[in-house]
């Protein structure tokens, strides 16, 4: 079925032709929201959304316009909106953590995965050599913050202290680069 029969069908409230419509694109629009989000939840709640507002506002539609064009305008509307809102801001890196452990381990299939590190590799280099040498010692597991004071002549404190900024800094320097890829 072509987009204009598709949204002729959706406008009269076709069921089939949603169907259709998310079998098509909801794989699509998981991948991309996941991709700037870091996030399943974030990104299935996304997805979620936006097939709701395509449902609710069916008589909306233009079947001149492509309507990928339309889904993806509405999702990315939508992920900037997650990536402004504040109390989100702790989800970016929950996520990428796994693939933070993978950050020396060259096994990464999924070219989204790749993005997602190398984002997290550009904010990692932008953190100071002190935060970014503690950052990558407790990322890496192998040591506990005792270790970690210990090693590097520092106090327990400080290492918790540091370590936390740089999730901080980090989280907000990956919220911004998705914000700026997403305009």
């Amino acid at each position: 079925m072509d987009d204009v029969a598709l949204t002729i069908q959706l406008k009269q409230g076709n069921q089939l032709a949603f169907t259709i419509l998310y079998n098509t694109y909801s794989d699509q629009a998981y991948r991309l929201a996941f991709k700037y989000l870091c996030n399943k939840e974030l990104a299935e709640d996304a997805v979620q959304n936006l097939f709701m507002k395509i449902w609710t506002k069916r008589d909306c539609l233009d079947e001149r316009r492509p309507l990928n064009h339309f889904l993806f305008t509405v999702l990315k509307n939508d992920i900037l909106n997650i990536l402004r809102d504040s109390k989100n801001n702790i989800f970016v890196l929950d996520d990428c953590l796994e693939l933070l452990e993978r950050i020396d381990d060259d096994q990464v299939d999924d070219e989204i995965d790749r993005e997602q590190l190398d984002m997290i590799r550009r904010a990692i280099d932008q953190l100071s050599p002190q935060r970014r040498k503690i950052f990558s010692l407790k990322i890496s597991g192998q040591y506990s913050n005792q270790e970690i004071a210990d090693k590097l002549h520092l106090s327990i404190n400080t290492v918790k202290f540091q370590y936390s900024q740089a999730l901080k800094q980090i989280k907000e320097l990956i919220r911004q680069c998705a914000i700026s890829l997403l305009l």
